[in-house]
């Protein structure tokens, strides 16, 4: 294949300053520290892949605004084996707000703007033929329905779900197409109800081929139909958790593609996520390859 992952989804703008808490109304709190930095479920998953060292493409949408000149102009420097960019004058590119607190929680304010306008008579679907794994952020929920239905039956791709708030009616449509579904633990309590364990048994049980349910500290099980996997969490500096959901795909898919067994797939993604968040926002702090090695090994 061409391509390791095929990552497909929004791309922001994020804001993102830390506050010692968040402001109640009419009242203005100070920042300690303030970035700016490409967001987005898709895109910092294919930054992940990509600065691993993965053959990456990426498909993404923005608006005819600074914002989307802003978005554009870090797509194109991170050097994607492709990108395919849409361009569109109806919305204005995505842009997030986002306050972290130094426990690590965060409040986020986020304009979904031009995502809206990424359809799927847009697309040019020819690099899902040369795709290994196609991997989808939220988007609109037919928009995803469609991929996946199309990555199912007209490519040998196969397809990777991030199911981070999710809801079940989507998921439950989405899970026949799905090879690989992962989301939280937060979103698996908020949608079903369930613990990580049995939120896993549920998922591959409606259609996944395998499914793994993050939970932090209490690090990442996993479930393929017959036999189960577990990965640990480490310990880090804790700043920001920003865009860890995201990492974590992007650096499973990485470790997918080298063919490491499951269990060091998930410890693999775990490590790469945990040590982002060492920084502020999703891509400050993200670890090279031979850092997450060596953090392995001494695990």
């Amino acid at each position: 294949m061409k391509y390791n992952a095929l990552f497909i989804g929004s791309s922001t703008k994020d804001l993102i300053m830390l506050v010692d808490a968040p402001p109640e109304s009419d009242q203005r709190i100070s920042a300690s520290q303030f970035v700016v930095s490409l967001g987005g479920v898709a895109s910092t998953a294919a930054a992940a892949h990509q600065k691993l060292g993965g053959s990456t493409a990426m498909i993404s949408i923005i608006g005819e605004d600074e914002t989307g000149e802003y978005i554009g102009a870090d797509l194109r420097a991170q050097g994607f084996a492709h990108l395919q960019l849409l361009h569109t004058g109806q919305a204005p590119s995505s842009l997030s707000m986002i306050q972290v607190e130094k426990n690590g929680k965060r409040c986020i304010t986020h304009y979904g703007g031009c995502i809206r306008e990424m359809t799927f008579e847009r697309l040019d679907l020819s690099p899902l033929s040369h795709a290994r794994y196609l991997h989808l952020g939220m988007m609109n929920p037919d928009l995803m329905l469609r991929l996946a239905r199309y990555c199912k039956e007209e490519t040998q791709a196969q397809l990777s779900i991030d199911g981070g708030n999710l809801p079940k009616e989507l998921a439950d449509q989405l899970l026949p197409y799905t090879d690989i579904f992962i989301p939280d633990n937060k979103t698996a309590m908020k949608t079903l109800g369930l613990s990580p364990r049995d939120a896993c048994q549920y998922y591959v049980d409606h259609g996944a081929g395998f499914a793994a349910v993050t939970a932090a500290e209490d690090g990442t099980i996993g479930y393929d139909g017959s036999s189960w996997y577990h990965a640990p969490a480490i310990s880090v500096k804790l700043l920001d958790t920003l865009g860890a959901g995201d990492n974590f795909h992007g650096a499973f898919l990485y470790a997918m593609s080298q063919d490491f067994d499951m269990n060091r797939r998930l410890f693999f993604a775990n490590v790469f996520a945990s040590l982002s968040c060492e920084g502020l926002g999703g891509r400050v702090a993200a670890p090279s390859l031979e850092t997450v090695l060596k953090r392995m090994e001494e695990s």
